[in-house]
C-alpha cells in the first residue's frame, strides 16, 4: 500500500461468489470460490481507477488456485454462471504456496500438467 496525504495506491482481493458448475482438475471437486484481484488508485479511500485486474478460482476441497481469462471472469461476475468452463482453468498454485500437482485418476501418482497421458500407467488425463 502506498499512501500520501489524501490519495494512494493499493492492491485488493475481493471474493465475488461461489461457483459450483466446474470440476477441479486436481481433485474433481465442484465447489469453487471466484476471486477478483486488482490494484487501484484512490482519493480519500474512494477508488478512482483500477488496473492489473485478474480473476482466480480456488477449489474448496484441495485449495488449488486457477487463473481464468479476464473476459470469462467479468461474465461470471455479472451473473453468467456457465461462463467459465473446465478448459478455461489454468493451474497457478495452491494456498500453501507449493505448485499444485495433478493426480492420475487410475494410478493416483502426481503428474505435471504438461502431460496428455500418465507417464506411469498410460491413462489419458482429463484436464
Amino acid at each position: 500500500m502506498f499512501f500520501i496525504g489524501i490519495f494512494g495506491v493499493e492492491d485488493k482481493q475481493k471474493q465475488i461468489k461461489d461457483i459450483n458448475t466446474i470440476n477441479c482438475k486436481n481433485c474433481n471437486g465442484i465447489r469453487h470460490i471466484l476471486i477478483k484481484q486488482y490494484s487501484f488508485f484512490h482519493i480519500f479511500f474512494i477508488p478512482i481507477f483500477k488496473w492489473n485486474i485478474r480473476y482466480l478460482l480456488i477449489c474448496n476441497n484441495c485449495n488449488t488456485i486457477y487463473e481464468i481469462p479476464k473476459e470469462k471472469g467479468i461474465r461470471a461476475e455479472n451473473g453468467e454462471d456457465s461462463a467459465i468452463t473446465y478448459w478455461d482453468l489454468k493451474i497457478i498454485g495452491n494456498y500453501n504456496g507449493a505448485q499444485a500437482q495433478l493426480r492420475c485418476s487410475r494410478c493416483g501418482r502426481g503428474i505435471d500438467s504438461n502431460f496428455e497421458f500418465c507417464p506411469y500407467c498410460g491413462e489419458r488425463l482429463r484436464y
